[in-house]
């Protein structure tokens, strides 16, 4: 383990290999896939540098880079150790790009880029389930509320998902809350100070673990956030939107939009749209229950 910040020089193949079957995050394995990201370690046991994702996610202003920091510290600390499984914390400053299989990894997921969320290099696209996210569209525009119905769907369609109901719902919704509320008023360096970074990080892993539509929605809120500000971004009844045309472009071209290096990206903007996204997600599964 001792080359585990060396950067590692990819061929063709072995670049593909990390994006498709690893690094099963649209922002992520765009950027890798782009050369945005640098790989470091191994293809086969690949990490990548806190610093290098915190300044991907930061690029344009906004600090959404400190949100990524988030994800990356809380859920791949692990790595593949001897024994081939995700069992060797990485070292400090960096996190590994094995997604499927991590404790990011959770049922009731998306299905577009995973298949089964315990297994090492799962990743694949799934053209059937990238058409029930994009079928939700009108005139090419995905309205946030839609997407919260969508991550619903997920977790309803999968018996392994964990969904907090009655009393202890109430109070995680309250946590959770409240967690959100820390993030949008935390100064910009939210991780400067060692032992509050380490107070979120823990809040922040028992939170997703807890209740899967909790982790749809983070994931699915980087996305929103990170479009907020695009030039021309357009509201669909007066919601935010994801254009189809920019889902293709990352969950299936592995591309970032051009100029996405000069809008901004704000952790406020994630904020937001997590808590709108769980909000009409819990809506929709509540209503998927009782049908």
């Amino acid at each position: 383990m001792s080359n585990e910040n060396r950067v590692v020089e990819l061929n063709d193949d072995e670049r593909a290999f990390v994006v498709h079957k690893k690094a099963t995050c649209p922002f992520i394995g765009a950027a890798v896939n782009q050369g945005d990201l640098t790989v470091r370690n191994d293809a086969k046991n690949p990490l990548a540098a806190i610093e290098d994702v915190r300044r991907l996610g930061n690029t344009g202003g906004g600090h959404l880079g400190e949100v990524l920091v988030l994800f990356a510290n809380g859920n791949h600390g692990l790595m593949r150790g001897d024994s081939g499984k995700l069992d060797h914390p990485v070292s400090e400053g960096l996190f590994s790009l094995e997604l499927p299989g991590s404790q990011g990894s959770h049922a009731g997921h998306s299905g577009i880029l995973q298949d089964d969320p315990h297994t090492l290099d799962s990743g694949r696209l799934s053209e059937e389930n990238f058409a029930r996210l994009t079928s939700r569209a009108k005139d090419g525009l995905i309205k946030r509320s839609d997407v919260g119905r969508f991550i619903a769907e997920n977790v309803f369609r999968d018996p392994n998902s964990k969904v907090l109901e009655g009393e202890t719902a109430k109070e995680f919704v309250q946590d959770f809350f409240q967690f959100l509320k820390s993030i949008a008023l935390a100064a910009a360096g939210i991780f400067d100070d060692e032992a509050h970074q380490r107070d979120v990080q823990q809040k922040f892993t028992k939170l997703t673990g807890e209740d899967n539509l909790v982790g749809s929605a983070g994931e699915f809120g980087l996305l929103f956030a990170f479009f907020a500000n695009k030039p021309g971004a357009e509201e669909v009844d007066g919601e935010p939107s994801l254009a189809v045309e920019d889902l293709k472009l990352m969950f299936v071209d592995k591309r970032l939009p051009a100029g996405w290096e000069t809008w901004k990206k704000s952790r406020l903007d994630w904020v937001k749209n997590t808590k709108a996204l769980f909000d009409s997600a819990r809506e929709e599964y509540a209503r998927l229950k009782q049908a």
